[in-house]
């Protein structure tokens, strides 16, 4: 499944607008969010083989230093289908480069890419999801979407879906994003139903 439309290109602190082509790949078992929705719950038909509430997992890097934290109200894992659900996730994710991101929803699933090489996990979050950053020169950096896809080790995050950002400068909407979260460089997707559209507060003019 393709996508296309205009892309707009901008780091955390400005806006930048490039009109390019943007071809969304295919994601979480290759297949639409639909199929995904089948799957899961065929997947849920079955007893879990690992239940736990208030879990929390903290994934080290090499040299020891926390690289993320999960935490979540409740995990179901099945291990034969290679999956995790987690109940109001909440990853605490960690860059050498940025100050944390921290990124709730009310649902969320977990699955190892074993094509990959290394092999990486996928987080799906959906229902509600918050991406949270205190940039200590951009001021405060919520996202806000109804899914997301991270991959913590690549510290990259996408959705498809519409998004809004709110910063100290304004608030941005469009139809989709990626985000290359160690480097704060977001890449801004639009449709035909929904532009890239930016809202600049009246202090930043008295401020140019």
């Amino acid at each position: 499944m393709a996508l296309l439309g205009n892309k707009v290109t901008t780091n955390l602190g400005a806006i930048a607008v490039v009109t390019a082509v943007f071809l969304v790949y295919l994601m979480f078992d290759e297949g639409t969010s639909e199929q995904s929705d089948e799957q899961v719950t065929q997947v849920e038909a079955n007893t879990p083989d690992v239940f736990g509430t208030d879990i929390q997992f903290n994934q080290l890097q090499e040299n020891g230093q926390l690289h993320y934290r999960l935490r979540a109200k409740s995990i179901r894992q099945y291990i034969d289908e290679n999956l995790t659900r987690m109940e109001v996730p909440h990853l605490h994710l960690r860059s050498e480069t940025q100050p944390p991101w921290d990124i709730y929803s009310q649902e969320g699933f977990i699955q190892q890419l074993n094509q990959q090489t290394p092999p990486e996990d996928v987080v799906f979050l959906r229902s509600q999801v918050r991406m949270l950053q205190d940039h200590p020169v951009n001021g405060n950096i919520t996202l806000r979407s109804d899914s997301f896809y991270l991959y913590p080790d690549r510290q990259y995050a996408q959705t498809e879906d519409d998004v809004i950002i709110d910063t100290q400068v304004g608030r941005t909407t469009a139809a989709g994003l990626s985000a290359d979260l160690d480097t704060g460089v977001l890449t801004l997707v639009s449709n035909q139903s929904q532009r890239v559209h930016t809202i600049v507060l009246p202090e930043q003019f008295k401020k140019g």
